[in-house]
């Protein structure tokens, strides 16, 4: 309850403090009534839009609700900077007895780049990178020398426009890859298992030599939508699992394949998902890690906070490969800065990174969440070579 009070309170003040600073800079000047009625009806009727969606009182596909977000950023994100530094310039004066005109020279313009970087991450978020990444290990056999591995993630099929398309350029830029795995860290669908319905095709026509994996993220499991029975859930969540093998891939929940090039061995390892709260741990490292005789493993968690919690106990783990950040969907990565909000919320969110022999990388993922967005953190698919030092 205290969760929902404050999320109506939050509303209110994003959806209305525009129209209530516009309606006191009125007071006094000369103003076309109906610009006064816009300023009010405008932010009322996103607000009783919203919360029709929010109740599903129109019924609506995910899809139309992540527009209509970013629709509603668009409009009050740069609305609301805008009349905060109206409101200083009026607190400006009113102290010092001066104009300092701060709308003018910051809050237009910073208005202006918030609403063209929403623009143009919409824009964007189809832009997908090929992300190349050598790794030098002597845990990994010479037979293996050159493994080619290509990881994707958070693809989440249900927030998709298009979606067939935009997954037929993916798969053609992996098969130009040639690669010997093809692995998927998580999140292959948003809310349910009929996300997936066909779109068997371009899954179907990725090839690798050595075999297709896959585990589960957090979205998999059906968690952020309400059911009716706990049944319905636990039926959702096999259609999920379904989806996976239908698309070609061998699923591991918490278990592990030997894969096998001359007379050498290497694991791969896939637990469910675990990671730190809010997110929850279905996985259990120890079932996945049971009788495997291989040294050298290459193991796929979806959440990048299970390295530091429990994966770097285990030497045998030469390379995680996780997902689930997205780089927040928004930062910058070019002339020697890489930065974005994920990072005040994980300590390894995106890339490559070694601790004692043991590397991790995080894939920004396919989709998106939210909004239909993604500004500097675009889709990626990472191409991974290993390398032997023996």
């Amino acid at each position: 309850m205290k969760f929902y009070l404050q999320f109506v309170i939050f509303s209110l003040v994003i959806t209305y403090l525009p129209a209530i600073i516009a309606q006191i800079s009125f007071h006094k000047k000369t103003v076309n009534k109906a610009v006064k009625v816009l300023a009010w009806t405008i932010p009322t009727l996103f607000l009783v839009v919203f919360f029709l969606f929010r109740f599903s009182v129109f019924n609506p596909s995910h899809q139309s609700f992540l527009w209509f977000m970013w629709l509603f950023m668009t409009l009050f994100l740069p609305a609301n900077i805008i009349a905060l530094f109206t409101a200083l310039d009026a607190l400006f004066k009113r102290i010092f007895g001066k104009k300092i005109k701060l709308r003018q020279f910051v809050g237009y313009p910073l208005g202006i780049i918030i609403a063209g970087g929403l623009i143009w991450g919409a824009a964007d978020r189809y832009h997908v990178e090929v992300r190349r990444v050598e790794i030098t290990t002597d845990q990994l056999p010479a037979a293996f020398d050159g493994l080619k591995l290509v990881q994707i993630s958070d693809v989440h099929l249900g927030n998709l426009s298009n979606a067939e398309a935009y997954l037929t350029k993916v798969t053609d830029s992996i098969n130009a890859a040639q690669p010997d795995l093809i692995l998927l860290t998580g999140d292959l669908v948003n809310l349910t298992g009929n996300e997936g319905d066909g779109l068997d095709a371009p899954f179907l026509k990725l090839h690798a030599t050595l075999g297709k994996y896959a585990i589960l993220g957090n979205h998999d499991y059906g968690d952020y939508i309400t059911w009716d029975t706990p049944e319905a859930k636990v039926a959702n969540l096999n259609s999920v699992k379904a989806l996976y093998k239908r698309f070609g891939f061998d699923l591991l929940l918490d278990e592990h394949r030997t894969i096998t090039r001359d007379s050498a061995q290497i694991g791969i390892v896939g637990v469910e998902n675990c990671g730190v709260y809010p997110f929850p741990c279905y996985g259990n490292l120890a079932k996945a890690l049971d009788s495997l005789s291989t040294t050298c493993n290459i193991l796929l968690s979806h959440d990048p906070t299970h390295w530091r919690a429990e994966v770097l106990q285990h030497p045998e783990l030469t390379l995680m490969l996780a997902g689930h950040t997205h780089g927040a969907q928004l930062g910058i990565d070019a002339f020697g800065v890489k930065w974005s909000p994920s990072h005040w919320i994980f300590k390894e969110w995106d890339g490559l990174y070694e601790q004692a022999g043991q590397f991790l990388f995080v894939n920004r993922g396919l989709g998106y969440v939210g909004i239909p967005f993604r500004l500097g953190m675009r889709p990626e698919i990472t191409v991974i070579t290993l390398r032997s030092k023996n």
